[in-house]
């Protein structure tokens, strides 16, 4: 779901290592440093999506898409992408929701091309529901396998 967390997420994301460590008697195969930037990112990313993923998770899975940082896999998103705020106070202590701050970039213009539209997957999976209450995640099992074969094809070179 949400979390307005997606700026810092993607930030580690686009992280990469520039520079590298090796002590005499040890390098990363015993122990050693390795590269720099010691929170850089060095794998590749799936990101899962679905009907349910709304609000920072549409940020996050936009982020990931038009900053080619990974590939998507599942449904097309809830199609929300419009940040809200919990600050209208009813006279019977609830609150209501109300859509105030939108996104836009220069390529999609307002709203991310995810308002009232969603963010459609690089690979469709679509999740049985029959299958899912019997424990079988088909979303997951594409994921891992995306990851084996893009893992073969670009082997991660620490």
């Amino acid at each position: 779901h949400g979390g307005n967390i997606d700026s810092w997420l993607l930030d580690v994301l686009q992280r990469r290592a520039w520079m590298y460590w090796q002590g005499r008697a040890t390098n990363i195969t015993n122990g050693g440093l390795g590269w720099d930037e010691q929170f850089a990112f060095r794998g590749h990313v799936v990101v899962l999506i679905y009907e349910k993923t709304s609000s920072d998770g549409e940020g996050f899975s936009r982020g990931i898409s038009e900053l080619g940082l990974g590939k998507l896999i599942g449904t097309r998103t809830w199609g929300g992408g419009i940040w809200l705020s919990s600050d209208n106070h009813l006279i019977d202590g609830g609150i209501a929701t109300a859509p105030e701050i939108g996104t836009y970039n220069k390529d999609f213009g307002w709203g991310l091309g995810i308002e009232n539209m969603g963010v459609e997957p690089d690979i469709w999976v679509d999740n049985d529901p029959h299958e899912t209450y019997g424990g079988r995640d088909a979303q997951l099992e594409k994921a891992i396998e995306v990851l084996k074969d893009w893992l073969e094809e670009e082997p991660v070179v620490l």
